[in-house]
């Protein structure tokens, strides 16, 4: 993939997570630039970590987007955060580079008071992470002295002593709260997010850390991106793709179901045929996924990502394109998504067969809705694309096993812990 600004990545990530709530993405904006304000004053961590915590703060509600905890979580105090905070913790230990540093997500809403029954030292980033989301809470309700008032009286009980200490007598904390009430931070935010340099591998990963976070919403949706993702790799292969239209294709598709995060889970899930007005809702993602991409990352990625829904015979949808306006990586991606959704289980339908998946493509080749070049080299090699599928999709699998499992575990033993 071509190189991309820690600006744009951030921005994909802004608009993706938009499309969920707006209040989870300007409050995990506030609490990672307040964490990474917080950090630059300590000294004793570099600028990679930094970064790396910075931006679990930004995400540090991630697993509200699967609970959908948002309603509960944007309360001053409740008692259901366990399962966000859970939730998030095995999502970023399971599929992201931060698998060693994901903890303080799990502990991101306990209170001090409970540190050493789990064995947290007050030096924690969860209270790090604690401090600035109740600050940010906390500004809602109260204005700055307000805010700060509060903050002394919990130190010691809801709030760690260490940070609190450190925040305080951080010189610029007046003005740290000053700007996150009336909302001038977002501007030295921007700053921040220009000057920092995250490395590309971060920017990969967390790629795929946002893809698969749409697809986790939804069970019928986990394989989904990852068979799209491998069967398009093992056609591109195949048909010889340079290797750069091969990175194209790989980020293509990972991303072209984005857009489906602004699509409502009862529509996603519904087990029946969808109404025509629910069709055009679901339509739409195609059109969220180009309103996210377009602008932060290669064109050629977001033309692959947004198009996987054209026709060759100009049948499809948004844009109605023919075969003359649609480049090969584009074409293998709408081919892969075809056979993704034929060859999983989805809501709606079971798992089908080859002989049905190939019954279904070649009458689609027939008639001439799809590039027959591409239909062809899944006829001839089904069974080979099939089986590099299954081996590079059981990475996935595995980690949503292990977060099915472990999530289970972990809110049976916190769920008496108070928060």
């Amino acid at each position: 993939m071509r190189r991309m600004s820690s600006l744009q990545f951030l921005e994909i990530l802004r608009k993706t997570l938009n499309k969920v709530d707006p209040r989870l993405v300007n409050h995990g904006e506030k609490v990672g630039y307040m964490v990474f304000v917080i950090l630059n004053s300590v000294g004793k961590y570099n600028q990679d970590q930094i970064i790396q915590i910075t931006l679990l703060a930004i995400l540090h509600d991630i697993g509200a987007y699967k609970t959908e905890e948002i309603d509960d979580m944007m309360e001053f105090e409740n008692n259901h955060v366990w399962f966000h905070s859970i939730y998030g913790y095995l999502f970023m230990k399971n599929l992201s580079i931060m698998k060693d540093d994901a903890l303080p997500l799990l502990y991101h809403h306990l209170s001090y008071s409970a540190y050493k029954e789990v064995g947290l030292e007050e030096d924690d980033i969860a209270g790090l992470i604690r401090l600035a989301d109740r600050i940010d809470v906390n500004l809602g309700y109260n204005d700055p002295e307000g805010c700060k008032a509060w903050i002394k009286e919990n130190r010691g009980t809801v709030l760690s002593p260490y940070w609190v200490d450190l925040f305080l007598t951080m010189p610029n904390h007046d003005d740290l709260l000053n700007q996150l009430y009336d909302s001038s931070y977002r501007q030295y935010a921007r700053k921040m997010a220009e000057n920092v340099r995250l490395g590309h591998r971060l920017i990969e990963n967390y790629l795929t850390v946002i893809a698969y976070a749409i697809d986790f919403r939804s069970e019928f949706m986990i394989l989904h991106t990852v068979t799209t993702v491998n069967v398009s790799l093992a056609i591109g292969k195949r048909m010889v793709l340079n290797p750069e239209d091969m990175s194209n294709l790989y980020y293509g598709s990972l991303l072209h179901d984005v857009g489906k995060i602004a699509c409502p889970i009862s529509i996603l899930e519904k087990p029946g045929k969808l109404t025509d007005d629910e069709m055009e809702i679901m339509k739409e993602h195609v059109v969220e996924t180009r309103n996210i991409l377009e602008g932060s990352i290669h064109d050629d990625i977001t033309e692959i990502a947004s198009r996987h829904h054209e026709r060759v015979d100009g049948s499809g949808y948004p844009r109605h394109l023919k075969l003359a306006d649609l480049t090969l990586p584009q074409c293998i991606c709408a081919v892969a998504d075809i056979v993704s959704a034929l060859v999983r289980q989805r809501s709606y339908k079971d798992a089908y067969d080859k002989e049905k998946t190939l019954t279904i493509l070649k009458d689609m080749n027939s008639k001439g809705l799809l590039n027959r070049d591409v239909v062809q080299e899944v006829v001839d090699n089904f069974d080979e694309i099939m089986k590099e599928t299954e081996s590079d999709g059981q990475e996935v699998m595995d980690a949503y096993k292990a977060i099915q499992n472990e999530y289970k575990y972990l809110i049976d033993k916190y769920k008496d812990l108070d928060i």
